[in-house]
């Protein structure tokens, strides 16, 4: 008789957190070096309402936890986000003197997620690292402020709404 115990799927999540990293190195060396021509892992998608100049990045997936984030997986949020930059390229990149960057999490339930977890605790650099330098200069308090949003929904997406600091009455997150 072999019951499950807690530490027995503690150690299975774990596994399962190296796998997918894994996983992604793989795919990654595919696509660079293989016969892969074509990433499938989610599309990415970008837009930009011209009247309240309001910038909108949509990743598919929701942004890791600071545990969850490896060199991979941090290489694979990276392309993502510049694939988004990348089809925001093709409206307008607009330049914030002083920006802020909402970003909204999107967690589905039954998920990896064993409980609430703090917003403090995903890995929102490499979002912020990403965007500077494109959208705004730096990410000190004189050229960006952010914040962050989270909840649970149908489907597991990050969303980066950037705007000009002082225009957040008009950006949606505030409505």
């Amino acid at each position: 008789d072999r019951r499950v115990t807690f530490e027995m799927l503690e150690k299975a999540y774990q596994q399962t957190l190296w796998l997918r990293g894994h996983i992604l190195g793989v795919m990654y060396d595919m696509i660079d070096f293989g016969s892969a021509t074509k990433r499938t892992v989610g599309e990415v998608s970008a837009s930009q309402t011209d009247s309240d100049g309001v910038v909108c990045l949509v990743i598919p997936e929701p942004l890791p936890g600071l545990k969850e984030l490896t060199g991979t997986v941090e290489e694979h949020w990276t392309r993502m986000i510049h694939e988004a930059i990348a089809q925001q390229a093709k409206i307008d990149i607009p330049y914030f003197e002083k920006a802020h960057v909402h970003i909204r999490i999107t967690t589905p339930r039954g998920t990896n997620n064993r409980k609430v977890w703090d917003t403090s605790n995903r890995a929102i650099n490499v979002v912020i690292n990403n965007l500077k330098g494109i959208f705004f200069d730096d990410d000190d308090f004189e050229h960006m402020s952010c914040s962050i949003e989270a909840g649970w929904g149908k489907i597991g997406m990050t969303e980066i709404r950037i705007c000009s600091n002082k225009d957040l009455k008009k950006c949606e997150i505030f409505c």
